[in-house]
């Protein structure tokens, strides 16, 4: 299939690239490395990136301004995105004017494109890539190697959780070898400014142990405030914080933003798809994710992971 891709990307002059809401690393990486993979291999196509970008992104991210017609006859190439109401698009019926090609590594509940390379054993969307990439041809080039890098080390949290394989740490090696200042790489994802270590304080602080095997910690809007916090969905993604608590089986953030609560839930022997299915959410068997509409919810998907732990 990835040789119908490069099909694709040779018979189209108009290519857009996409990925998911709320993004984080692998999103972006995965997004920019096919950017970068284009231009070092293809001349004279025109490609676009969509649609926002939070501000800890634009270290390596970069998006356009899109309308309808952008997407008339265009390749649309999304990555890193198991649904449709995940895509981060203005209006995802600009997609029917489109030939749409998904690369996914989640489970592949929706198969919403016209070509897909989707496997779920890669724990990054970024790792399935170095992969594809690797075994081709074509220009892989070291500033592609540098965002694929991004979301593969976060993807994997530092290669501690989610299915992580000798594969993966294969596909480091051919990365690592491609990158000169690999520091730079840990700069963009780790380094946050003074409120935001100091909430890492509260929340080491303040955080609940349920059955001596479930850790949480609710961080509502209020609180978020006295930190001066601005993307709650970037705090959301510390959640593997409470991951290296001894004896946990569980673990979860709760954090509150301006239409509801996110729900981080991460687990090395709990399938934590099954709980945030049940709570307008999904993902891995590992990691997954969810929204609740009120802090009432919160107990009830506590009461949840406490079924699953038995």
């Amino acid at each position: 299939m990835f040789t119908k891709l490069i099909e694709l990307i040779s018979s189209h002059n108009k290519i857009i690239l996409l990925r998911h809401i709320s993004p984080d690393f692998d999103a972006i990486g995965s997004q920019m490395s096919i950017f970068q993979f284009i231009n070092d291999n293809f001349k004279n196509k025109t490609i676009k990136l969509g649609t926002t970008l939070p501000e800890e992104y634009k270290c390596i991210g970069k998006v356009d301004n899109l309308v309808e017609q952008d997407f008339e006859k265009a390749l649309v190439i999304i990555t890193d995105t198991a649904n449709t109401a995940r895509i981060d698009i203005e209006d995802v019926n600009w997609l029917k004017k489109a030939t749409v090609f998904k690369i996914d590594h989640h489970v592949n509940v929706d198969k919403y494109a016209d070509y897909e390379i989707v496997d779920a054993s890669y724990p990054a969307t970024c790792e399935l890539l170095t992969d594809l990439f690797s075994k081709s041809n074509l220009i892989f080039s070291d500033k592609t190697a540098f965002y694929l890098f991004h979301g593969l080390v976060t993807d994997t949290d530092r290669f501690m959780f989610r299915n992580v394989t000798n594969r993966t740490f294969k596909m480091a090696e051919i990365l690592s070898k491609k990158i000169e200042d690999l520091n730079s790489i840990y700069k963009n994802i780790y380094q946050i400014n003074t409120n935001e270590i100091r909430l890492k304080g509260y929340i080491l602080s303040n955080f609940k142990i349920v059955k001596n095997e479930i850790a949480y910690i609710y961080l509502n809007k209020e609180v978020l405030k006295e930190y001066e916090i601005n993307n709650p969905d970037k705090v959301a993604l510390w959640v593997n914080m409470l991951g290296e608590i001894k004896n946990i089986k569980l673990w979860l953030f709760f954090v509150e933003n301006d239409s509801h609560i996110r729900t981080e839930f991460r687990s090395q022997s709990i399938n934590v798809r099954l709980i945030a299915e049940k709570f307008n959410g999904g993902g891995h068997v590992s990691a997954s994710g969810a929204k609740l509409f009120d802090s009432k919810s919160i107990d009830l998907v506590i009461e949840e992971c406490i079924k699953a732990s038995i």
